[in-house]
């Protein structure tokens, strides 16, 4: 949850697999969507000095569910899904995961793992909660337009996973919102995320889309009920394959062309 207050790839912390055409006499551009399951650990990774600091964990679930849990269980759901639909439909994708245990990755760290010659999106997973615990719907942060070069393609692209995320939640929770985007305007004093601060040291993902995608209000015992409660699995992957949709249709291989 963002407070809704308005060189070497770490192997053995990260998935990377392809969905590949077969049967293809020369390989195409494989682009690499980097999915980043938000917070983990036990304790803040980095430093507010370097501007990397990653919270170990910010929203629960009424009955206890804590967000760096459930973050990574449905990235690994999504990983799945963008796999098993590229797959289906014949694209040479591949999927990484910033990471696959309960460990808190300071921001730089996962820049670096997002920083690669083949990535043509970047999306970070979380789940929001609110002052009094009855807010719904599904929403995207993007990098403030007064330091985002890139910020009508990210706006676009954050208004398409939200709009792909309520619409996967709306058969279990009818009424579900899409909320659009906002900025990071109102984090760290007005600095903005530390995650998009780490990002924009990484020249050749100036031109990448990249956004927070808060799921839903995890705190909202309604959302509890309709969304945690019972067959999670299922409508994670439900929700998961909506966002997967929007993806595969948005990502663009010439983007990885780029030096």
């Amino acid at each position: 949850m963002i407070p809704f207050r308005p060189f070497v790839l770490l192997c053995f912390s990260a998935i990377f697999a392809f969905a590949m055409v077969s049967g293809a006499q020369a390989e195409p551009p494989r682009p690499v969507i980097v999915i980043d399951p938000g917070h983990g650990g036990s304790s803040v990774a980095g430093t507010l000095k370097e501007r990397s600091n990653s919270s170990p964990n910010n929203a629960r679930s009424p009955s206890g569910i804590y967000e760096k849990d459930i973050t990574l269980e449905f990235s690994k759901i999504l990983h799945a899904e963008l796999l098993a639909l590229a797959g289906k439909q014949r694209k040479p994708v591949g999927v990484m995961l910033t990471r696959t245990d309960d460990k808190n990755l300071n921001f730089a760290e996962r820049a670096r793992i997002c920083d690669r010659p083949d990535t043509v999106c970047i999306v970070s997973i979380h789940f929001n909660a609110s002052k009094n615990h009855d807010a719904r719907g599904s929403l995207s942060l993007i990098s403030s337009e007064k330091r985002n070069p890139n910020y009508d393609t990210d706006h676009r692209f954050g208004m398409g996973l939200a709009e792909a995320c309520a619409k996967g939640i709306r058969p279990f929770l009818p009424g579900a919102k899409n909320r659009g985007v906002i900025t990071d305007g109102h984090l760290h004093g007005g600095l903005g995320s530390n995650f998009f601060f780490q990002l924009k040291l990484k020249k050749r993902l100036a031109k990448v889309p990249k956004a927070f995608l808060e799921v839903e209000f995890m705190d909202n015992p309604v959302v509890e009920e309709a969304l945690f409660k019972t067959d999670r699995e299922k409508k994670f992957r439900a929700i998961a394959s909506s966002i997967a949709e929007f993806l595969l249709k948005d990502i663009d291989p010439v983007a990885i062309e780029r030096p």
